[in-house]
């Protein structure tokens, strides 16, 4: 028995687990004339581009088949809104808890394969958060703080292969934005790692999270996870989602394993089926 089958979730939590994703990245997007983004809202489901970069993360589907029944017509009007924008691939992404069965027929009959799959996770706030003994100072960011922007940007920037400095700003465009809280973390007084939380009624987000190469094993990202529990928690939150690549033998994913350790546990793992244009 796999652990999707242990794990049973009500209809409310299934939308729920991915209507907060589309909303906190939805925040992302908007007019740039550094790094053009485009989103919308296409039956029912957040579609978002940064046609500019090749990255399937920012280029995505997020809740297709959660409220609306699809059609071919639909998924049409999905790939037509990335023609337009000048994407060269994209990804749409399949929760197990979809309102139909047939998506991804449908999707193979539009051109579309199976990519790969990525896990969503859970862990419900009903216990007081354990905050582990660390030399590290977490600090949340403010609008006014410009440097500490900077930084933000530059860390989640260096951490992923993503080659584009354009991103740098990109990335720090949550910061100041409704629901969400920034952070960073110091050794003495060096940051080394950012992280991000959304708050949205009774859940919680984690979001960006990354810790410099040069940093890494100093245990920055469970106290940053510690910390956004402990504050997900005291703004009344009853749950925390994340998102991650799936973890396996071959190909461990740390940041998964991280959020075992601290008491996440896996739903279901989402199916990205990719179209290249």
């Amino acid at each position: 028995m796999n652990v999707q089958e242990l794990i049973k979730i009500d209809r409310q939590l299934g939308l729920a687990l991915e209507e907060t994703e589309a909303v906190y990245w939805s925040k992302y997007y908007h007019a740039d004339n550094k790094l053009p983004s485009f989103s919308s809202i296409i039956a029912s489901a957040f579609v978002g581009a940064v046609p500019q970069l090749d990255v399937l993360a920012m280029n995505r589907v997020i809740g297709l088949g959660m409220v609306t029944i699809v059609n071919p017509e639909d998924i049409d009007s999905i790939i037509n809104f990335y023609k337009k924008a000048g994407t060269r691939r994209f990804f749409i992404q399949l929760s197990n808890n979809t309102i139909q069965d047939n998506l991804p027929d449908l999707l193979t009959k539009a051109g579309f394969r199976l990519h790969n799959h990525w896990a969503k996770l859970m862990k419900k706030l009903d216990e007081p958060i354990a905050i582990s003994p660390t030399e590290l100072r977490i600090t949340r960011i403010t609008t006014e703080e410009a440097n500490r922007k900077r930084d933000y940007g530059q860390i989640l920037y260096d951490c992923f292969d993503w080659g584009d400095p354009r991103l740098k700003d990109w990335l720090s465009k949550t910061i100041g934005q409704t629901g969400y809280r920034n952070y960073l973390a110091y050794q003495d007084e060096v940051p080394i790692a950012a992280a991000a939380l959304h708050l949205m009624g009774r859940y919680a987000s984690l979001a960006f999270a990354g810790t410099l190469p040069s940093a890494r094993g100093l245990g920055a990202q469970r106290a940053l996870i510690e910390q956004r529990l402990q504050e997900a928690q005291e703004a009344g939150c009853d749950y925390i989602f994340s998102e991650t690549g799936v973890s396996t033998i071959e190909k461990p994913v740390q940041s998964y394993k991280n959020m075992i350790k601290l008491g996440f546990q896996e739903v279901y793992q989402r199916q990205n089926w990719i179209l290249e244009l």
